[in-house]
């Protein structure tokens, strides 16, 4: 494979970003599927998550939250394996904005946490920083948390030396919104301005989007209509210019709110109508609080229009046509709310799922060689006697063999433990190359594996030993200006077809053949056909040449 060809996921992913950010959806779109369909060609670790990062910050950007949770748990999976933190903080980081994007904040604090800890166990400063910026978002959304406590913690942010904590836009905004918070206007006014100011140098629509409608509810709350009826409309003429209109239905509805305090109630009305109307077209996540909050506003006004034009019978029609429209409206939404729900708490179930999963099963695994420890059997030997009694090819059947260390001892009082640690790592390193992929290596104990082979022949189970010994003799291990050399000695046993499973048997007998093989000179394997051997017959079978 030439060399370029890993780089074609990251760099096909990252023009897709461009060009989605720049309104270009259907460039967008080539150049993701090509970045998707190139995927299995990267090799790097850091490629690789690259490359996710970007395809699920696409489909994140498009508002296809669905679509952006598969490939953050691809990235989340991919990281775990890899053992690569600064992925596992990308995945925890992105799965926080999703929940922040839906309006589900208190889901988002246990993922930013978890980012924020690992950031700054290994120093990633990037990543500390975003999930810092995160919760900062989350804070000021929770009712729980007082402005105080999240303005301490953009002080925090703004000291982290990230490279993304460069005059950072949403930062300022955060402060602006911050200072209202604590009722301090002036100085709200002054970072929101900043924040604007800093989006229209970067070309920065969705920030432009969020700091204009900031402006415009800080403009309310200091009864200024006219000038929070300029950044109203101005935020919402950025909003339909961004790839998906998620916050079309909370602009409308302070524009209503805005007329209604100018004592414009047509107007009023109108942005109230086109507010109902998106939130019937749109699979808006928060529906349900939408409509509590639409169903407050309609009686407000219906209720100032009796008092202002009691006489006018006309008028009162018109409003009573309206409520009643917008009554009906609501059992929609009600429905298409209940939906969302069972579908949102389907999705968590999953990820939650796959989360307790992926801890199961780390915690089965050995922390030096990555691989399964013994314990893992437990759950495993149910699958392989169900598959063996299945088996109908009489040529195959279960194997398993063991792996020992030669002079292992002799390593670690030489080089001591840390060069016994690295030759370890570089047996199971050199025996993963050598098996099937459905194969499964196992940490018996000390520097004893064994392999669990399904499916397997007696030619298979021979060739696999000799390849694995010979792969093993020419292994050179560098460490601490030395080369180590090392070797092992190995035994194998075919589980008998006509017998009933019996694993304990099974590994009973590969064991007598290992040990048969290291008093013959090491370096060196022994097997037999199926596991109806007794140890008596160990000799005969090695004077025979049965390897």
């Amino acid at each position: 494979m030439p060399a370029y060809a890993e780089l074609q996921a990251p760099i096909y992913a990252y023009i897709a970003k461009l060009k989605v950010k720049s309104g270009d959806w259907v460039e967008g779109k080539y150049y993701l599927d090509l970045a998707i369909s190139k995927l299995s060609l990267v090799k790097s670790d850091e490629l690789y998550i690259d490359s996710l990062e970007s395809i699920s910050g696409i489909y994140l950007v498009r508002g296809n939250y669905a679509e952006t949770i598969v490939y953050v748990q691809k990235m989340a999976d991919y990281a775990h394996d890899s053992k690569n933190k600064r992925g596992e903080i990308v995945a925890l980081n992105r799965l926080a904005l999703i929940y922040i994007q839906l309006d589900l904040f208190q889901l988002a604090v246990e993922p930013l946490q978890m980012a924020l800890t690992l950031a700054r166990e290994t120093k990633n400063y990037d990543g500390e920083f975003l999930a810092t910026l995160y919760l900062i978002c989350v804070h000021i959304n929770l009712p729980e948390v007082g402005p105080q406590e999240t303005f301490e913690l953009t002080i925090v942010a703004e000291n982290i030396p990230s490279r993304l904590n460069n005059n950072n836009g949403y930062l300022t905004r955060f402060k602006g919104i911050v200072q209202q918070q604590l009722g301090n206007f002036s100085a709200a006014e002054k970072w929101l301005k900043l924040a604007l100011n800093k989006a229209e140098s970067d070309h920065d629509i969705r920030l432009l989007q969020a700091v204009s409608k900031n402006l415009a509810e800080l403009y309310v709350v200091t009864n200024k209509p006219l000038l929070a009826l300029d950044y109203a409309i101005m935020s919402l003429r950025y909003n339909n210019k961004m790839p998906h209109s998620n916050n079309s239905a909370a602009i409308q509805y302070l524009l209503s709110n805005i007329y209604q305090l100018m004592g414009d109630d047509k107007n009023s009305l109108k942005y109230l109508r086109a507010y109902a109307n998106f939130q019937h077209l749109a699979n808006e996540t928060n529906t349900i609080s939408l409509v509590t909050t639409m169903d407050k506003r309609i009686e407000n006004i219906k209720s100032q229009h009796e008092y202002a034009e009691l006489n006018n019978s006309f008028l009162i029609n018109k409003v009573m046509v309206e409520e009643n429209k917008n009554k009906q409206q609501q059992s929609i939404f009600i429905l298409i709310a209940l939906g969302l729900v069972f579908c949102f708490f389907i999705i968590v179930f999953f990820v939650h799922h796959r989360m307790l999963k992926a801890q199961v099963v780390t915690s089965m695994k050995d922390g030096l060689t990555g691989v399964f420890c013994r314990s893992y059997l437990k759950s495993y030997l149910p699958a392989v006697q169900s598959r063996f009694e299945r088996e109908t090819d009489p040529e195959l059947s279960l194997g398993a063999l063991i792996i020992d260390c030669d002079d292992f001892k002799f390593i670690n009082d030489t080089f001591g433990h840390a060069g016994g640690d690295k030759a370890l790592k570089a047996i199971v390193n050199t025996i993963t190359t050598q098996i099937r992929e459905h194969d499964l290596l196992i940490r018996w104990g000390g520097d004893e594996f064994v392999l669990i082979c399904e499916s397997v022949s007696h030619s298979q189970m021979r060739e696999l030993a000799k390849r694995i010994i010979r792969s093993i003799s020419d292994l050179l291990i560098e460490y601490d200006q030395a080369t180590l050399s090392v070797t092992i000695s190995a035994g194998y046993a075919l589980h008998d077809k006509n017998e009933k499973f019996n694993f304990d048997e099974l590994i009973k007998t590969a064991d007598g053949f290992l040990l048969t093989t290291k008093r013959s000179g090491k370096n060196n394997y022994l097997g037999s056909k199926n596991n109806g051997l007794s140890a008596t017959d160990f000799s005969k079978i090695f004077s025979k040449g049965i390897v």
